[in-house]
């Protein structure tokens, strides 16, 4: 293939994969006319707001308590992993990883 063509080729592939996010957004075939428009926004308005918050101070304690022990379990497991980096750095002066054995 001639380079104008590749040129061609790859720009007619960018614009259509461009246009495709474009086109999938639009609905053609859905036109909301301005009643149903403002009863879905009035049924909106009605609707209760919800609170996410703990019921009881059970509930309260028991998210701290979990978020305590996550982040207990996270600086164990550095501490376990900075261990293991420890040990592995010391058999590697020891040369004890090498690829030639004596």
């Amino acid at each position: 293939m001639s380079l104008r063509r590749k040129k061609f080729l790859g720009t007619f592939l960018l614009i259509s994969f461009f246009l495709s996010f474009f086109i999938l957004e639009y609905n053609f075939a859905q036109q909301v006319t301005q009643e149903e428009q403002e009863e879905a926004t009035q049924a909106k308005e009605g609707q209760e707001k919800i609170i996410p918050s703990p019921q009881n101070i059970k509930e309260s304690t028991g998210i701290y308590v979990f978020v305590a022990w996550m982040w207990i379990a996270i600086f164990v497991l550095i501490y376990i992993l900075k261990l293991k980096i420890r040990e592995v750095d010391r058999l590697l002066k020891l040369r004890f990883l090498s690829a030639t054995k004596k």
